[in-house]
């Protein structure tokens, strides 16, 4: 019987989730201004559910309700709150506090159970609510770490492997990373709440007024960028746990099976319905711009929130009320909490609500605006970026018109700081919907009008991808003489220097084609492949200045790249020297800046441990009716070939990182923990492609009796035959055999002189 050990360490994180943790080390003055910021809370919530809460009060409901959804990191919030033109002096106070009381006590980036149902496990009905698990493991693996970073990493890796392995939907991997950054913001938040006000208290300082100061000096870890990666000591902790979780993943639908049935729902909203109606109102008369990351994630699922089965003809109405009013965190929050739900156990509305969240993270530096506000003139900014026109349609209200000029500009500010040699002079912006614009495009460069077309919207965000087309449309200028087309489309109809580079971040930056879409004619364009390819680099250059800029672009790390179309970066790294190659040509960049960005994502590049499993559980496979003529050990062979191969590649770009590495820094346990990672991921791919093939072979009763093979437990309750036994055994062993396979560090004493075996190897691709 081929089984493997169980490790059962879902009640240990379940445990660790509830473990008290109060907030040591703060003087009584302090701790009594977050009693009555507690106290002041829940006064508002009792008012808000009996209908006497003040205009006052219902705005700082409307905070606190959108702290529990993780709209925006607290620190955000309360310099909004401390703002806000609505709220006298005392009770911006009284909110300030109650905003920090509410992130230590953890109420703040609440992930609904719900959400994550569509998470489910092979073997389990569907419509078995299994959110409530996937929450506690995911927050126990997170506050179980050190660092919540180590956790949040852990959770990815351990979520991907399980969905390759077949253990639970292919949503998974999604929906468990966005739940995991609001967990990992939660944890990070309240450590930069109690380091604020230990800070304080030791300066003596006004917590409040220091907390505008340490957002406008970016001290916040939880507003910090996201791309940083991790120190050795909380990279080698992910790789401990992420295994452990995996296989509690595994063991959870057995517990689900012995255990009485469970039941998820959406978590209680602060607002009841009233309440909510009155933010509405206050929000309409305060009228915030739109924000883009909101607008997004509810387009996303506008389709699956309006023509959900059994809604009434009401209900329908104010599910496209929602989407077409809940434009602004505010309205959001106001709209969320009375849009009807078909039931307890509908997903959709949290769902939308977690994409929202996650999406609103990189806004996490954007300073205060209200309505009133002021902004840049025109001319200013036409003066100081050589702009050609700055026009608004008429469906820009002149009272956001600031609000966008200021969005230009501090875009145009930090694209500068990393694209120093940027020339938009004749450039053309118009902020408005346009003819030119299709349903779905989010912003557009018009290379016949040189005009960068901005809905209101859908614009942030977008500015650095429509930016870089307007470089390539000046590149064709230049080189090709050419008005009105981007250099990148022309040079795949020349055989000069550019086009060769230009050839070479395309060809590593795409995804081979599919059967169903060979060409995927606007995404494989050459100029939307170099207008993602820069955004991205804009993402990181800034992030290296440790500047994060929602209305440049919408990337946060390698995983969560944004609404937008970029992509990872190829784990080659092809594609990041090329485009530094084109860079160097076009627009070249500070010398600090190239460095940085070839070390992190050029030819030389440290892979991170997603890298590794990316580029195992990445493998295409033939489909099983391609090679099923076949004998079945030559079967097992062929299909798991690639997963061998994608093997060695790993350990070969282990062995590259640790030759490039100096002497001192060698870390031996890092380097075993990478290799055992590796092999994780190999043994997930294996078993699911063989779970597959045991489908395809003898259908349900196949994937069972296979499953039974891996990992043990009850036997099949349907038999197959012996000859059926005899197809798959082959199959398993094979498996197995790849999955078993050792991964251990030779036991050398490691020197300046590395063996060359191990340091003359292949770049993993």
């Amino acid at each position: 019987m081929l089984r493997r050990r169980i490790i059962p360490i879902a009640f240990a994180l379940a445990a660790a989730a509830c473990a008290p943790d109060g907030p040591a080390g703060l003087g009584p003055d302090v701790r009594q201004e977050l009693d009555r910021g507690r106290d002041v809370a829940v006064q508002w919530i009792a008012a808000g559910r009996s209908g006497s809460a003040s205009t006052e009060a219902i705005v700082a409901l409307g905070y606190l309700e959108r702290l529990r959804l993780g709209l925006g990191s607290p620190f955000r919030l309360a310099d909004f709150a401390l703002q806000d033109p609505r709220l006298d002096d005392a009770t911006r106070a009284d909110l300030g506090w109650a905003i920090l009381a509410r992130t230590i006590d953890r109420a703040a980036y609440q992930v609904e159970d719900v959400a994550l149902d569509r998470i489910t496990f092979s073997g389990i009905d569907p419509r078995h609510a299994v959110g409530r698990e996937h929450t506690r493991l995911i927050e126990g693996a997170i506050r179980e770490s050190r660092d919540p970073r180590s956790g949040e990493l852990a959770v990815r890796l351990a979520y991907a492997m399980s969905a390759a392995e077949g253990t639970i939907s292919s949503r998974g991997p999604e929906l468990a990373t966005r739940a995991a950054a609001l967990v990992r913001d939660r944890e990070v938040a309240r450590a930069d709440a109690l380091l604020l006000l230990r800070q304080a208290e030791e300066s003596k300082a006004d917590p409040l007024a220091l907390l505008s100061r340490w957002r406008n000096e970016r001290r916040f870890q939880v507003e910090a960028p996201l791309l940083a990666g991790l120190s050795p000591s909380a990279e080698l902790a992910a790789l401990d746990l992420a295994p452990r979780l995996a296989r509690a993943l595994r063991e959870l639908p057995r517990r689900m099976d012995a255990a009485r049935p469970r039941t998820s729902g959406p978590a209680l909203s602060l607002l009841d319905d009233e309440a909510a109606t009155r933010l509405d109102a206050a929000a309409d008369t305060l009228d915030m711009p739109p924000q883009t990351p909101i607008v997004v994630a509810i387009q996303s699922m506008r389709r699956e929130l309006v023509t959900a089965t059994g809604l009434s003809a009401e209900e329908e109405q104010l599910r496209k009320r929602f989407v077409e009013h809940a434009l602004s965190e505010e309205r959001f929050a106001a709209a969320y909490a009375r849009l009807p739900r078909r039931g307890p156990s509908e997903a959709t509305p949290a769902i939308v609500a977690l994409g929202a969240a996650v999406a609103m993270r990189a806004y996490a530096q954007e300073s205060v605006w209200f309505p009133g506000s002021a902004g840049p003139s025109n001319r200013e900014l036409e003066e100081r970026f050589g702009i050609a026109s700055i026009r608004f349609g008429p469906t820009v209200s002149p009272a956001w018109r600031p609000y966008y000029r200021r969005m230009l500009e501090v875009a145009l500010t930090d694209l500068y700081r990393v694209l120093p040699s940027l020339d938009l002079r004749g450039l053309n912006v118009v902020f408005g919907r346009d003819a030119a614009l299709g349903e779905t495009t989010l912003a557009l460069h018009d290379p016949r009008g040189r005009r960068l077309i901005l809905p209101p919207s859908t614009a942030a965000g977008t500015i650095a991808h429509e930016v870089a087309h307007d470089l390539d449309w000046q590149v064709a200028l230049k080189r090709y003489r050419v008005r009105g087309d981007y250099a990148s489309d022309r040079a795949v109809r020349s055989r000069d220097g550019f086009a060769v580079r230009m050839s070479d971040l395309a060809g590593a930056s795409l995804e081979p084609a599919t059967r169903e879409d060979p060409f995927a004619s606007h995404g494989r364009r050459p100029a939307e492949v170099f207008a993602r390819n820069v955004d991205w680099f804009v993402a990181v250059a800034l992030a290296a200045e440790g500047r994060m800029n929602g209305y440049l672009t919408s990337v946060q790390d390698d995983v969560l790249t944004g609404y937008g179309t970029v992509q990872s970066p190829d784990i080659s790294g092809a594609a990041g020297t090329a485009l530094i190659s084109i860079l160097d040509e076009v627009a070249p960049v500070y010398p600090g800046t190239r460095e940085r960005f070839l070390e992190g994502y050029g030819l030389n590049r440290a892979h991170t441990p997603f890298d590794l499993v990316r580029s195992i559980l990445d493998q295409r496979d033939n489909p099983v009716e391609e090679v099923l003529p076949f004998a079945p050990s030559t079967v097992a062979a062929m299909r798991l070939a690639p997963v061998i191969q994608a093997r060695v590649a790993g350990f070969a770009a282990i062995d590259a990182w640790m030759c490039r590495a100096p002497a001192a820094a060698y870390n031996r346990d890092l380097e075993s923990a990478r290799r055992n990672l590796v092999n994780e991921a190999v043994a997930a791919r294996a078993r699911g492609l063989a779970l597959s093939q045991a489908r395809a072979i003898a259908g349900d009763a196949g994937r069972r009796w296979m499953l039974h093979e891996f990992y043990g437990g009850p036997s099949p309750s349907a038999k197959l035959d012996d000859a059926m036994i005899e197809t798959l055994h082959p199959i398993a062993l094979v498996t197995e055999a790849i999955a078993n396979a050792d991964a251990t560090v030779s036991n050398h004493n490691f020197d300046l002189a590395n063996p060359p075996q191990r340091c003359a190897t292949a770049p993993l691709r």
